[in-house]
């Protein structure tokens, strides 16, 4: 199942009327909007993403990543793999840099996030690794929440 950190929301807008006594109210209109998706959503849904694998929330970390219809990760990567990335392990933090421009195409929003990652590993190793993460949401579906489409890190030192 995936988590829903809905970038979407449901915003409800009503017009109360009264009738002509006073006391009884009614809803004479109600307007439902879906919100698209924004750059923080996105920024936030890889500070969600870092949490959760500091706290060894894997699950939740890996259902941020895109889908196929296999229910691996658009790089192809299965959750056991994904899991086991992350064996050595201590702890990881991300500084996010600025978010691209929202880029629109066949359907979807695109957004390319600039990271760089620090990671202690169980034997107290520091690492370093830079890159960006390619977001997607949805332009047409019911979720527009932003899911991870493609990374492109790289160990530096």
């Amino acid at each position: 199942m995936r988590s829903k950190f809905s970038a979407a929301f449901i915003g409800l807008t009503f017009v109360v009327g009264f009738c002509n006594s006073g006391q009884t109210s009614f809803v004479e209109t109600a307007q439902a909007q879906t919100l698209q998706a924004t750059e923080q959503d996105a920024v936030q849904l890889i500070r969600n993403y870092y949490l959760w694998i500091n706290q060894k929330k894997y699950a939740g970390a890996f259902a941020v990543w895109e889908k196929r219809e296999d229910g691996n990760a658009v790089n192809g990567q299965t959750f056991a793999k994904f899991k086991s990335g992350f064996g050595d392990t201590a702890a990881v933090s991300v500084e996010i840099g600025e978010p691209g421009e929202i880029e629109g195409a066949a359907g979807s929003n695109y957004i390319e996030i600039p990271i760089v990652i620090s990671a202690i590993s169980t034997a107290g190793r520091l690492q370093k690794f830079a890159g960006t993460y390619t977001m997607r949401s949805s332009n047409v579906a019911d979720d527009t929440s932003w899911y991870i489409y493609s990374a492109k890190v790289k160990k530096v030192k």
